[in-house]
C-alpha cells in the first residue's frame, strides 16, 4: 500500500510501497468519490511518477481537497484510488481490489467528496438542529440524489472506516456517518446497527447482498463482484473481461464459505455445554439479587477490583453457608451483562447434574463468550475446529485453547477492555480435586494484555479451595471473607431484607398495620438470622406462604429460638420448624407414620438427585402416583422452588437444606431425617425400571440408518425420550454406586444390559451425552465385584470394549449402534452375536473378511512390562486375565500364566528371575514360578482393581497397590501381610519401591505423588507429597540413585523431581495426550515416556532436553522399560504389542510375536454365510411366517402408511425372534497386503481381487474364498474380466499382464512385453483382444485371447497412456495420452488417426455406446471436454469447459443428451448437450476416477452411471439452478455406493465406515458390496433392496 503525502516544497509524493505491518506507523486518511466520467480524467499512478498530476486539475482538486482535509486532522499521510494503486501492474491491482476493504477500516478518517452536492446558497444551520424527518436543509434533496449512494465500490467505503465524514463540492463538512445515519438509512436501507460500526459478520448474507441489489452499479460488471469482497468476506482470482461470470464465481466462493462457517458453527455447537449454568437461565434467573442500598461496601470494592488495572485476575468472595454469596454473584453478573462486559457465567449447583461438577465448565464458558460477545465468536468457533477433540482434554488446554488464544486474538485498546467471567458457588462442585487444578489454570488470565479478564468466584471457605487459592500468588489474587463483614452492616442490610419483604406481602394481602410486624419484630428476626441470609430468606417465606397464620409464624419462629446457637443450628431449626408445619397434626399415628414414610421418600429423593426433575417425572421414577408427590410438597414451598405446572423441575432454594436432611446429626427428628443409600437404592431401582419399561431401538423413529445427529429435531427427541428415562440413562450407574449395593450377575442390572446395552447406548447419544458414556461405563465396571459377578464382568468388558471402538461413529450418527458397531466388532466380543438379531433391518448381513494386517482391538492392551534380570525375557501383564512370558532373541511366545479372572493391570519379576507377580482387576495378586509356571501363592489384596506390584531390590517384599486406595506390603516368600496403609483416600495408578526399598512412591487420581518411609517397623510416615500435576498421576519411578522420582500425568507432561527437597526439578512437554508410562535409563542420564499419542519420547534427565521420537506403534503406550543391561528399550500399546528399541541408535529392534491363544482366533469373522436375517420370500420360522402375513396384508393398503410403519414392524420383529444357529462357516483370510482392486465378473458370479502381496484372489457371491491365483511376482494393479466372464486379465508391477480362467483359475497366457508395471488391462466388447498398457511406455499392446501373441503394437504417443477404450463394436481403440493427443487404431486394418486440439494432457477418452462419438476430457486449469465424430474424426461442436478442476473421467449417456464428468473436487456433473450448460451435478464424497452410463443395469428406467464406487442414480444429482433433489417416484433398489466414509443407498447414508475398513476399492453387483481394505482385508456388505423396505 502506497500513501500520499506532503513534501518540502508542498507537492504531493508518494511513499514507498508499505507493508502491513509498517501501516501502525503512518497513521492516515482516506478518500471515498465517484471517478469523473471517462477514467481519463483521473490522475493516475503513472502521472504522479511523471509529476504532471495537476495537468488533470478536476481530478487534482480532490486530491487537494484530502490532503488538506487531512492536515486539519493532524494526519500527514493520505490515500487516493485512483492515484495510489499502479493498474498497470496486475499483482498489485489483484492486491488491492482484494485489501481494499482493510484499507478503508484502517483509515483514522474517510472524507467522503460528492461532487454533485453544493452548499453555496445554503444559510448556515448547526448540524445538532437538523431534523432529517423533514427536507428543511438545501443540500438535502441534492445528498439524497447523490451519484455516490449508487456506485458499486461505495458501499464497502460507508461501512467499513470507523469514521466517515461527508463534504460537499466546495469542502463544506455536511455531517458524519452517526450524524446522518437517519438519512443514510433512509437513502440506502442499511440497518442502523451497521451503520452504527457492528460486525458485517452478525448479518446474514442476503441481508448484505440486499444493500447492493438493484441499488448499485459498477461500470464494469465484473467490479459489481469484487467490490462485495470486504462486505462478504470472500477473496477470490480478478479476472476482468469475465464479465458476469464474476457474479457466479462469487455465489460460489460465498457457498463455500457458508459451508466453513456452518462447520465452524457446528464445532462451537459441539462443545459440550452446561445450558443451566448462565446466571439467566431458567434455572438461575429467579435468584435474587442485591436490594438497593444492601451490601454496597462489598459491591464497590468488587467493582473497583474489577476495573483495576493490576494482576490480581482472580477474586474469591467466601462465606459460611447462608451468608449471601450467590446472590452477590448473581448482582454482579446482572450488572456486568447490563453493561456488555460479562464474558461468561457458571452458578455451580450439587445435583444439578451438568452443573453439579466442572466437566462442561470452560466449555460452557467458551460457548457463552462466542454467543455473548462477537467478537469472540470466530476465533473461538475456529479454535473448536481445530481440535474437535478438545473437550476430552486436560482443563489447562481447555483453557488455553478455547479462552486465552482465542481472546488474546482480539484488537488492543487502550485502556484494554474489561471482561467478566463469574463462578458462584465453587464448592458445589463435586470433584474437589478438579477445583485445584482450574483454580491454577484460570490464573493464566492475568498474562491477557489486550483483554482485562477477571474471574469472580463465589464459595464456602472449605479447607481445600483455602488451600488452593493460597497457593496462588498474592499479587494475582483477592480475597473478600463475606462473615468477617461487621455485624453492624449484616444486620443493617438483614433488617432492610426483612422490610422489603414484609413490605411487598403487606401489600399483597392488605395487611395493617401498615408497618407490620413492626421495627421491633424484624429486629429480633435479625439477631435470630444470625447474619444468615439463607435464615432470613427461609423466614421470609415461611412466614409469607402461612397467609392468614402469617403472625402465628412470627410467633413460632421468635419463641422457638434458643440464644447462644450457632448459626447452623438456627437453620436446622427453621428447616425442622417448616417441616412440622407440612404435617397436617388431625392424622393418626398409623396414618402419620405413612406420611412421614413418603415424606423422606420424596423429599430423600429430591435432594440426592444427579439433576433436578420435574414432580410428572420423580413419580415415574418413584412408582407413585403423581398426587401423592403433589400433596406431599403443597406446604414446602419455603423449602423449594415448586412451579405450577407439574412438567417443570424442582429444585432447592438452597443447597444447605440437603445438607440438613441427610446429616443425622443436624436432623435431630428421625421421622424427617432420610438414609442417603436407601435413597440412592431406590432411585438407582426406578432408574433400571424406567429404562426397562422404555428403551428400544430407533428411541426417535429416524429410520434412515445413516441419519445425522445434528440433523435431527431437539423436540422430536425431547418428545421421544422423556426426561425420566434421559435421567435414568444417565445416572443410574452413580445411583447404584452411591447405594452401596452390590451388583450380582442375573439381577435386573444384567437382565437389563443383555436386552438392551444397544438400546441405551443409542437413546445416550440422541441425548447429546455420548460423552459422558465412557465414564459410565467405567463406573459400572468398578462397581463389579469379582466373587459376585463371574459372567458379567466379561460382558462389561465387552460393553467397554464395543463403546470405546465406535463411540465417534455412534455420536455422529445414533442408529450405527445397529448398523457399523455389530457389523464390524471384532468376533470375540460377545455383543456381536449376542446383539446380531438387532441388526438394522436395512442390513441383510456383513461379512468380514481380515486381511492379515488386521488393526488390532485397542481395548486388548499389554498392561505393563517387566524384564528378567538377564535381560534374556520380558513379561507382560495384559487385558486377558493372563500374564504373558517372551523370548527376546526370538521374539517369540514362551508361555503364559493363568489364575486371575480379570485382566493383569501389573507384572513384577523378582530379583533373583525365579518368580513373576500379577496384579489383577479381580481384586487379587498372584505369585508363580517362572520355571515350572506352578501358582505359588494367591492373595485376595484389596478391595479394588489392583494396579501395581513390585518387589523389592532385595526381593523380599512384594509391594501392591490399588483403586481402593490402600497400599499394601507382603513378605514376597510366603505371601503374608506385613502392612497396609491407606493412601489419603485417594486411589492408587502407579507404585514402585525406591532402590534401596525404604520408601514407596504412589501415584494417585488426586494428581499427587506421596512418597511413604516404610523403613520404620511397622508404622509407615508420609515423607513428602509432590504436588504439581494438573492431571491424575499414571506412572511413577524412581532414579537408580533415588535421588529423583519421574511421573507422568493426564495433564499431558512429565516431571522430575528432587526427593530431598521436595521441589518439582522439571517439567518435559511435548506429547499431545495422556501420559501413561515413564521410566528411567539404569545410569539415570535419560527419561524415557509413551503416551496415549502413541509416540515414545526420550528426553536428556538433565538439560530436559528431547533426543528422540520414537514412533511405531499403531496405538496409545501404556509401558516402557529399559532392559536390566540397558540396550535395549521395550514398549507396550493398547493393541497388544510389545515393541523393542535399539538404546545406542533408537532404531527399532523388531515386535514380538503374539500370543493367538489368548482369546479366540479373531482373524475372520464366524458369522454365517449371508442370509437374510427375515427370510420374506419363503417363510422359515414363525416370525417369518408373521411378517410374511404382514406383508400381504399391506399390499392392499396405501403405499406411504406402508413405508412409516413397516421398518420398525420389521426392526422389532427381528429384535424380538432368537438370533438364528450359525450354519456352518468356512473361515477365508483376506490377503497379506493392500487390497489394490476389485471386480465383478459381468454374471455377478465371482469376485476378484488384487492385492500388493501379488496375489489374486476369486470370491464366491458370499464372500467365501473360491480359488487362489499365484504366479505375478510384483503387486497387482489391475484387473479385468471377459464380457462372457470366463477369463480373468491381471496387470502387475512386474511388468507383465496375465490371463487366468475365471471358472478352474488355471493361468493362461503370461503377456510379457512391457518394459516396466503395467498399469491397465482392457477386454474388447467381443473378447477377441486385451488391450494392456504401462507406466512408461508411450504404445499399447493389443493381445488375441486365444493364443496370447501380440496382436497390435499401436505407437504413436510421445508421453504417458492416461486412458483407452474400446468402441462398442471392437473395431477401433482410443488411446489418451499425457501428449495431449488422442489416436484412434482401427483394429482391422491397422491403421490409425491422430486426433488433437488439446493443449494439455488428456485424461479420459470414452465412446458413445452407439459408436459413432468420442469424448475426450483434457486437464486444463478448468476440465475441458471435446465431442469428435468417428466417421471423420472432426469435432462435433465447440469445446465444453466447466467450471470444475482437473478432471478425472468422462461418459456419454446412451441417448447422447447428456454428459457425465467426475472430477478432483469430489463431484459429478451431469451436462446437457443440447443446451451446452450444466444441468445438475452431485457432490460424492469422494474422488470417482471411472464413470460410465449404463447400458444394461436401470432401475424402473431411470438412469444409472456405474463407476469405480459403485452405482449413481442420475436422479440423485441436484439441479444446478435449485439445491432441490429430483423426485424420484420408487426409491432405486441398486444404486449402491461408498464415499469416503459411508455406504450409502441411493445416496443415502447406510453403514459407517470404521478408519481402518475405509475402502481403498469398491466393487458392486445388485444388492452387494464389496470393499477391499489397506490391512488386505475384505467387507461384503449385503444391503436390502429398497423395494423389500417398502413391499
Amino acid at each position: 500500500m502506497r500513501l500520499l503525502h506532503v513534501n518540502s516544497n508542498g507537492s504531493f509524493e508518494l511513499t514507498r510501497d508499505l507493508s502491513e505491518d509498517k501501516l501502525p506507523e503512518y497513521p492516515y486518511a482516506i478518500l471515498s468519490h465517484t471517478w469523473l466520467t471517462g477514467d481519463e480524467k483521473e490522475v493516475t499512478f503513472s502521472d504522479m511518477m511523471l509529476g504532471i498530476a495537476e495537468s488533470k486539475p478536476e481530478s487534482f482538486a480532490k486530491i487537494k481537497f484530502c490532503g488538506e482535509q487531512a492536515a486539519k486532522d493532524n494526519l500527514r499521510y493520505f490515500w487516493v484510488d485512483t492515484c495510489c494503486i499502479d493498474k498497470a501492474n496486475s499483482s498489485e491491482l489483484q492486491e488491492a481490489i482484494t485489501s481494499m476493504f482493510s484499507w478503508y477500516q484502517n483509515a483514522e478518517k474517510c472524507y467522503t467528496y460528492l461532487a454533485d452536492v453544493s452548499v453555496t446558497a445554503v444559510r448556515e444551520k448547526p448540524e445538532s438542529k437538523i431534523d432529517h424527518s423533514h427536507s428543511d436543509v438545501a443540500w438535502e434533496p441534492a445528498f439524497r440524489r447523490s451519484k455516490w449512494f449508487t456506485r458499486g465500490w461505495t458501499l464497502q467505503e460507508l461501512l467499513a472506516p470507523k469514521s466517515v465524514e461527508f463534504f460537499s463540492i466546495e469542502g463544506t463538512r455536511l455531517g458524519d456517518r452517526n450524524s446522518l445515519e437517519q438519512c443514510i438509512h433512509e437513502i440506502t436501507g442499511i440497518p442502523h446497527r451497521a451503520l452504527q460500526g457492528e460486525d458485517l459478520s452478525n448479518f446474514s448474507v442476503a441481508d448484505r447482498l440486499s444493500w447492493s441489489e438493484e441499488k448499485r452499479h459498477t461500470k464494469r460488471r465484473e467490479d459489481m463482484a469484487y467490490s462485495l469482497f470486504g462486505i462478504l468476506g470472500v477473496i477470490m482470482p480478478i479476472m476482468y473481461g469475465e464479465g458476469a461470470n464474476a457474479l457466479v464465481r462469487l455465489r460460489q466462493e460465498i457457498d463455500k464459505k457458508d459451508e466453513i462457517n456452518e462447520k465452524l458453527e457446528e464445532s462451537l455447537s459441539a462443545l459440550p455445554s452446561a445450558s443451566l449454568a448462565a446466571f439467566n437461565s431458567t434455572s438461575n434467573q429467579h435468584k435474587p439479587t442485591c436490594l438497593p442500598g444492601t451490601r454496597s461496601e462489598l459491591l464497590r470494592h468488587i467493582e473497583g477490583w474489577i476495573d483495576g488495572d493490576d494482576d490480581s485476575c482472580i477474586y474469591w468472595l467466601n462465606g459460611i453457608a447462608g451468608t449471601g454469596k450467590s446472590t452477590v454473584a448473581q448482582t454482579i453478573a446482572m450488572t456486568y451483562h447490563n453493561r456488555r462486559s460479562l464474558g461468561a457465567s457458571f452458578f455451580f449447583s450439587r445435583g444439578g447434574g451438568d452443573v453439579g461438577n466442572a466437566t462442561r465448565l470452560i466449555t460452557t464458558l467458551a460457548r457463552q463468550l462466542a454467543d455473548g460477545i462477537p467478537a469472540t465468536k470466530r476465533n473461538i468457533c475456529k479454535a473448536a475446529m481445530e481440535q474437535k477433540d478438545i473437550a476430552t482434554k486436560s482443563f489447562q488446554d481447555q483453557w488455553d485453547h478455547l479462552i486465552l488464544r482465542p481472546l488474546s486474538k482480539l484488537k488492543s485498546r487502550s485502556p484494554p477492555s474489561t471482561m467478566v467471567i463469574v463462578m458462584d458457588a465453587l464448592d458445589e462442585c463435586e470433584s474437589q480435586r478438579d477445583i485445584g487444578i482450574l483454580l491454577k489454570v484460570m490464573t493464566s488470565a492475568r498474562l491477557l494484555k489486550n483483554v482485562r479478564l477477571r474471574i469472580f468466584i463465589t464459595s464456602r471457605p472449605e479447607l481445600w479451595i483455602r488451600y488452593d487459592i493460597g497457593r496462588i500468588p498474592e499479587a494475582e489474587r483477592e480475597v473478600f471473607v463475606l462473615h468477617d463483614i461487621s455485624q453492624k452492616l449484616v444486620d443493617k442490610d438483614l433488617s432492610l431484607f426483612f422490610e422489603d419483604n414484609f413490605s411487598t406481602f403487606r401489600e399483597g394481602r392488605n395487611i395493617r398495620p401498615a408497618d407490620w410486624p413492626g421495627t421491633r419484630i424484624i429486629k429480633r428476626l435479625v439477631e435470630i438470622s444470625s447474619g444468615l441470609f439463607i435464615w432470613a430468606s427461609i423466614a421470609c417465606r415461611y412466614i409469607c406462604e402461612g397467609r392468614m397464620f402469617a403472625k402465628r409464624r412470627v410467633d413460632v419462629l421468635i419463641n422457638g429460638y434458643r440464644s447462644g446457637e450457632g448459626p447452623e443450628k438456627q437453620l436446622d431449626q427453621i428447616y425442622t420448624t417448616v417441616l412440622r408445619d407440612s404435617i397436617q397434626q388431625d392424622y393418626n399415628a398409623e396414618e402419620k407414620k405413612v406420611l412421614y414414610q413418603v415424606l423422606r421418600q420424596v423429599l430423600g429423593s429430591i435432594v440426592v438427585l444427579s439433576s433436578p426433575l420435574s414432580m410428572e417425572s420423580l413419580a415415574k421414577l418413584l412408582d407413585m402416583d403423581l398426587g401423592d408427590i403433589q400433596e406431599t410438597l403443597a406446604d414446602l414451598h419455603t423449602i423449594f422452588i415448586i412451579p405450577s405446572q407439574t412438567s417443570l423441575p424442582i429444585r432447592l432454594h438452597h443447597p444447605t437444606f440437603r445438607d440438613f436432611l441427610l446429616n443425622k446429626d443436624r436432623c435431630s427428628d428421625l421421622d424427617f431425617w432420610v438414609n442417603e443409600k436407601q435413597a440412592h437404592a431406590a432411585l438407582a431401582d426406578g432408574c433400571i425400571r424406567i429404562m426397562s419399561e422404555q428403551l428400544k431401538a430407533d428411541m426417535c423413529g429416524l429410520k434412515q440408518p445413516g441419519a445425522l445427529l445434528k440433523d435431527v429435531d431437539q423436540r422430536q427427541i425431547e418428545q421421544c425420550i422423556s426426561p425420566e428415562l434421559q435421567y435414568a440413562c444417565l445416572y443410574w450407574v452413580q445411583h447404584y454406586q452411591l447405594s452401596g449395593m452390590l451388583v450380582s450377575d442375573d439381577d435386573q442390572v444384567h437382565v437389563f444390559l443383555q436386552k438392551h446395552y444397544l438400546h441405551w447406548l443409542e437413546t445416550i447419544t440422541l441425548m447429546g451425552k455420548s460423552s459422558e458414556m465412557g465414564a459410565i461405563i467405567r463406573l459400572y465396571h468398578s462397581i463389579l465385584v469379582p466373587t459376585e459377578n463371574v459372567r458379567q464382568l466379561p460382558w462389561a468388558k465387552d460393553v467397554r470394549r464395543f463403546f470405546f471402538a465406535f463411540q465417534s461413529i455412534i455420536k455422529e450418527a445414533p442408529l450405527q449402534t445397529y448398523c457399523a458397531a455389530l457389523a464390524f466388532i471384532p468376533p470375540n466380543n460377545e455383543l456381536k452375536h449376542h446383539f446380531r438379531h438387532e441388526m438394522h433391518p436395512w442390513i441383510q448381513d456383513i461379512r468380514i473378511v481380515e486381511g492379515t494386517a488386521k488393526a488390532k482391538d485397542e481395548f486388548n492392551y499389554v498392561n505393563d512390562l517387566a524384564f528378567t534380570p538377564d535381560s534374556k525375557r520380558v513379561a507382560s501383564g495384559s487385558n486377558p486375565p493372563v500374564a504373558r512370558l517372551w523370548d527376546i532373541a526370538t521374539k517369540r511366545a514362551v508361555c503364559q500364566f493363568e489364575g486371575p479372572m480379570d485382566k493383569i493391570s501389573s507384572v513384577s519379576i523378582s530379583p533373583d528371575g525365579t518368580a513373576i507377580a500379577g496384579g489383577s482387576d479381580d481384586f487379587t495378586v498372584m505369585a508363580w514360578d517362572i520355571k515350572t509356571r506352578a501358582v505359588r501363592y494367591t492373595l485376595k489384596a484389596h478391595s479394588g482393581w489392583v494396579n501395581s506390584v513390585a518387589f523389592s531390590s532385595n526381593g523380599k517384599l512384594l509391594l501392591t497397590a490399588s483403586m481402593d486406595k490402600t497400599v499394601a506390603i507382603w513378605d514376597a516368600v510366603t505371601g503374608q501381610e506385613l502392612k497396609r496403609f491407606d493412601n489419603q483416600s485417594s486411589e492408587v495408578n502407579s507404585a514402585t519401591f525406591s532402590p534401596d526399598s525404604s520408601l514407596v512412591a504412589t501415584g494417585a487420581v488426586d494428581q499427587n505423588i506421596r512418597l511413604w518411609d516404610i523403613s520404620k517397623g511397622d508404622t509407615e510416615v508420609l515423607h513428602i507429597k509432590l504436588d504439581g500435576h494438573q492431571g491424575p498421576i499414571n506412572s511413577v519411578r524412581f532414579s537408580p540413585n533415588g535421588k529423583h522420582v519421574v511421573s507422568g500425568s493426564d495433564d499431558m507432561t512429565i516431571k522430575i523431581w528432587d526427593i530431598n527437597s521436595g521441589t518439582e526439578f522439571m517439567t518435559l512437554k511435548g506429547h499431545t495426550r495422556k501420559v501413561m508410562a515413564v521410566t528411567f535409563s539404569a545410569d539415570a542420564s535419560l527419561v524415557v515416556s509413551g503416551s496415549e499419542d502413541r509416540t515414545i519420547r526420550v528426553w536428556d534427565a538433565t538439560s530436559g532436553a528431547q533426543l528422540q521420537l520414537l514412533q511405531g506403534h499403531t496405538s496409545g503406550i501404556n509401558a516402557v522399560v529399559f532392559s536390566p543391561n540397558g540396550r535395549l528399550l521395550a514398549s507396550g500399546s493398547f493393541d497388544d504389542e510389545v515393541h523393542l528399541w535399539n538404546t545406542k541408535t533408537w532404531a527399532a529392534h523388531g515386535k514380538l510375536e503374539d500370543f493367538d491363544d489368548d482369546e479366540a482366533d479373531s482373524s475372520s469373522d464366524t458369522s454365517p454365510v449371508p442370509q437374510p436375517l427375515l427370510h420374506l420370500a419363503v417363510p422359515s420360522s414363525n416370525t417369518d411366517r408373521h411378517i410374511h402375513s404382514l406383508l400381504e396384508k399391506e399390499e392392499e393398503s396405501d403405499s406411504a402408511s406402508m413405508t412409516d410403519s413397516l421398518d420398525s414392524r420389521m426392526w422389532e420383529s427381528a429384535r424380538l425372534s432368537q438370533p438364528p444357529t450359525p450354519a456352518p462357516v468356512i473361515k477365508s483370510r483376506g490377503h497379506l497386503g493392500e487390497v489394490t482392486c476389485l471386480v465383478f465378473s459381468p454374471s455377478g458370479r465371482i469376485l476378484a481381487s488384487g492385492s500388493q502381496d501379488t496375489t489374486i484372489k476369486l470370491w464366491r457371491r458370499d464372500g467365501v474364498e473360491h480359488r487362489k491365483l499365484i504366479g505375478h511376482s510384483g503387486a497387482i494393479t489391475h484387473l479385468a474380466f471377459s464380457p462372457d466372464s470366463q477369463t480373468l486379465a491381471s496387470a502387475s508391477a512386474d511388468h507383465t499382464a496375465r490371463l487366468w480362467s475365471s471358472e478352474t483359475g488355471a493361468l493362461l497366457h503370461t503377456l510379457a512385453d512391457h518394459s516396466s508395471a503395467v498399469l491397465g488391462v482392457l477386454f474388447s466388447p467381443n473378447s477377441q483382444l486385451l488391450a494392456s498398457w504401462s507406466a512408461t511406455d508411450t504404445s499399447i499392446l493389443l493381445w488375441n485371447t486365444t493364443t496370447g501373441a501380440v496382436a497390435a503394437h499401436i505407437t504413436g504417443h510421445t508421453d504417458t497412456i492416461t486412458d483407452m477404450a474400446f468402441s462398442p463394436d471392437s473395431t477401433l481403440v482410443a488411446s489418451a495420452s499425457a501428449d495431449t493427443t488422442v489416436l484412434l487404431w482401427d483394429t482391422t486394418t491397422h491403421t490409425q488417426r491422430t486426433l488433437s486440439g488439446d493443449a494439455s494432457r488428456v485424461i479420459s477418452v470414452a465412446f458413445s455406446p452407439d459408436g459413432e462419438l468420442l469424448i475426450t476430457g483434457s486437464a486444463d486449469q478448468y476440465a475441458t471436454i471435446r465431442l469428435w465424430t468417428i466417421r471423420t474424426g472432426a469435432p462435433c461442436g465447440v469445446p465444453i469447459r466447466s467450471d470444475a478442476p482437473r478432471l478425472n473421467c468422462v461418459s456419454v449417456s446412451p441417448d447422447k443428451t447428456l454428459l457425465a464428468l467426475c472430477s478432483t473436487d469430489e463431484t459429478a456433473r451431469l451436462w446437457d448437450l443440447e443446451t451446452q450448460s450444466l444441468k445438475s451435478l452431485l457432490k460424492a464424497g469422494v474422488e470417482i476416477r471411472k464413470v460410465a452410463f449404463s447400458t444394461t443395469n436401470t432401475i424402473n428406467n431411470q438412469q444409472l452411471l456405474e463407476t469405480d464406487r459403485g452405482v449413481l442414480d442420475v436422479n440423485s444429482f441436484s439441479s444446478s439452478s435449485s439445491s432441490s433433489v429430483l423426485p424420484v417416484s420408487v426409491p432405486p433398489a441398486d444404486a449402491l455406493f461408498v464415499t469416503k466414509n459411508w455406504v450409502t443407498r441411493d445416496m443415502e447414508n447406510v453403514l459407517r465406515l470404521p478408519e481402518e475398513y475405509l475402502a481403498k476399492v469398491v466393487a458392486t453387483s445388485g444388492e452387494v458390496v464389496v470393499m477391499g481394505h489397506e490391512s488386505g482385508g475384505l467387507s461384503f456388505v449385503y444391503l436390502r433392496r429398497s423395494d423389500e423396505d417398502t413391499i
